[in-house]
């Protein structure tokens, strides 16, 4: 009940002020009684490293990982915080959010705002990894050296977290995806592995694409990717691709997320795990607000899920609902494991 008034009201404001509000309320443990199943089918492994099931919370939502204590009881698998930049910026003019009810969507142009990596940080160090977390890392908008800044902040974090995901795909920092260039990917991944091994325990990196790349650039990512054995692949982030929406006068420019996504994600997610012959561990995003699409997307190539967007529709309660899906739906299809069913259907996403 308290759920269904305060996603009312939520989305009756501002979408950017919710958020915030929902941040808010996240991190008084409201939340704390609800009491997550566990379910032995659903959990898993993610580049070695053990998760409860492979529902993750997609980075965008809590930025500055001011709510990590109280997302981990929501009965996610693993969460990712973040994007974090060196300094802290603002990001981009508002309004920067833009909620489309009718197609379950969010068009966002945040642009990195965050309170920079020594707060975040902080806040890490306090978490002491009670829960699997992942730090999504940028450059900052007005850095002379954009490449050095991913490495900056793996640096200065990479000890209390479990893995990092680098950040070349959000469409709404200038200049950041220009890393998508084979020679300029090259040179970011190698400063950023050399970095990552002088860590204390060096831990796995992941590479966060776009849904809007050609198969050329694809078949370039994979063979880097396994070339710097890298850990994975994030497929995919926010879409610049209007023509996926009914509706484009509610914003002026941003990236898409949520339902919309879904498809044109997952044929991203299958097309790399084709390419990369299922041999690259890969995290599926886009679209993703039932045990359904979850179960869309491990079929299609992924390792493990994350979402974002469904939680400004439905709340909470959704991560619960999507398990207990998920865990019925590999009943049905006659799964021991949730990882039997990774890529079983890739072929037939990567072509739909």
């Amino acid at each position: 009940m308290i759920e269904k008034i305060g996603m009312k009201v939520l989305q009756s404001l501002d979408a950017e002020l919710a958020h915030d509000i929902a941040l808010f309320y996240l991190k008084t443990n409201i939340f704390s009684q609800i009491k997550i199943p566990h379910y032995p089918k659903l959990r898993t492994s993610l580049s070695g490293i053990t998760i409860s099931n492979p529902i993750g919370l997609a980075a965008g939502f809590d930025k500055n990982g001011v709510a990590i204590d109280a997302l981990s009881r929501l009965g996610f698998g693993f969460i990712e915080i973040g994007a974090v930049t060196p300094s802290a910026q603002p990001g981009n003019a508002k309004p920067r959010a833009f909620r489309l009810k009718r197609e379950k969507a969010i068009v966002n142009h945040y642009g990195f705002n965050n309170v920079g990596m020594a707060k975040v940080n902080n806040r890490l160090q306090k978490f002491n990894k009670k829960s699997v977390i992942g730090l999504n890392i940028g450059a900052n908008k007005q850095s002379l050296d954009m490449k050095g800044d991913f490495s900056k902040v793996l640096t200065f974090c990479g000890d209390n977290i479990n893995f990092a995901t680098i950040n070349i795909s959000s469409p709404n920092t200038k200049h950041l995806r220009d890393f998508h260039n084979k020679g300029q990917l090259k040179e970011l991944i190698s400063e950023v592995i050399t970095n990552n091994n002088e860590l204390q325990a060096p831990i796995p990196i992941f590479i966060k694409i776009s849904p809007d790349l050609k198969l050329t650039q694809l078949e370039e990512i994979v063979d880097i990717t396994d070339q710097y054995q890298l850990a994975g692949i994030v497929a995919t982030n926010t879409s610049t691709d209007y023509g996926l929406l009914k509706d484009t006068k509610a914003f002026s420019e941003g990236g898409i997320s949520g339902s919309p996504l879904l498809h044109k994600s997952t044929k991203i997610l299958a097309q790399v795990s084709i390419i990369s012959d299922g041999k690259i561990p890969l995290i599926g995003v886009g679209g993703v607000s039932s045990g359904a699409d979850a179960f869309m997307k491990i079929c299609a190539g992924a390792s493990a899920i994350q979402l974002y967007s469904a939680l400004a529709f439905v709340g909470p309660s959704l991560i619960a609902s999507i398990l207990k899906e998920l865990n019925t739906i590999l009943d049905i299809n006659g799964f021991n494991n949730i990882s039997e069913a990774v890529g079983s259907k890739k072929v037939e996403y990567a072509s739909s």
